[in-house]
């Protein structure tokens, strides 16, 4: 592993800020442009949205980031306040960007089905990416295993742990592609305006899933038997499944209204 990136004179440069850092400007600039260029929505509200998402993302990480080490504050409850010391967690990031965006995107008036489309596939994205800064710090560990295919970090080189942050990582990818497929084949027979989100939910739901059972391998606290990005994995699992069928649903209208020549 490399926590050390590269170092300028006595600095040095971590490598999980440099890697998360790239895969969130990916995200933004990829769903400003995406936004603009796909789904019509002008580039100041997407950028302004972006700004509401990315402050959004900062406090839910941080805050899922004391519930991650509950115990450490129930020990010291003086150590909330160093909050450089509580780390980051994306599953409440998520809760957070979401709800922040959601916030200016009403408030813009611009569609909230248009921008999660644009978002899905950068979203996917950034954790393939980010997840690898992950890896190479030596954070999100998973729990201790006799397993090949377990690694070995330096801070305990004595336990070999399942390599979590890369099986998130790929997990990712895989959402990446074959959203990027699904959007290929609705654009083709739907068109990206007249529909509604599928993109979206169907992201949700498999980073619900993903998250909800790889989050059995990861080492830290827990609440109630399950981690707290397990809770956010199930959260996103739920909206998920109840947005796409609203979503589809609504085609189905839409179509039988055009066969029928009324509008909806």
């Amino acid at each position: 592993m490399r926590p050390t990136f590269f170092s300028i004179g006595p600095v040095a440069v971590d490598s999980y800020y440099v890697l998360w850092g790239v895969a969130l400007c990916i995200m933004v600039l990829w769903t400003r442009r995406r936004a603009e260029r796909i789904y019509g929505i002008s580039f100041n509200n997407a950028s302004d949205i972006l700004i509401w998402v990315i402050a959004g993302v900062a406090v839910g990480a941080v805050l899922g980031g004391y519930l991650d080490h509950w115990t450490r504050y129930v020990e010291s409850p003086i150590r909330i306040l160093y909050f450089w010391e509580s780390g980051l967690s994306s599953g409440p990031g998520f809760i957070g960007g979401g709800l922040a965006g959601l916030y200016k995107i009403r408030k813009l008036s611009v569609s909230v089905n248009s921008f999660a489309e644009s978002a899905s596939i950068p979203c996917a994205s950034m954790l393939f990416v980010g997840r690898w800064g992950c890896f190479l710090n030596g954070c999100c560990q998973g729990i201790s295993t006799d397993s090949s295919y377990g690694v070995r970090f330096p801070s305990n080189p004595s336990v070999r742990v399942f390599p979590s942050q890369l099986y998130e990582s790929f997990a990712s990818l895989i959402i990446a592609v074959i959203l990027i497929f699904m959007e290929r084949y609705l654009t083709r027979k739907y068109g990206n305006a007249s529909r509604g989100a599928i993109l979206w939910p169907a992201f949700c739901i498999m980073y619900g899933l993903y998250r909800f059972v790889f989050d059995f391998l990861r080492a830290g606290d827990r609440i109630f038997g399950l981690r707290v990005g397990q809770y956010a994995g199930l959260g996103a699992l739920i909206i998920g499944v109840f947005w796409l069928f609203w979503s589809l649903n609504r085609m189905v209208r839409v179509s039988s209204a055009v066969h029928d020549g009324k509008s909806v």
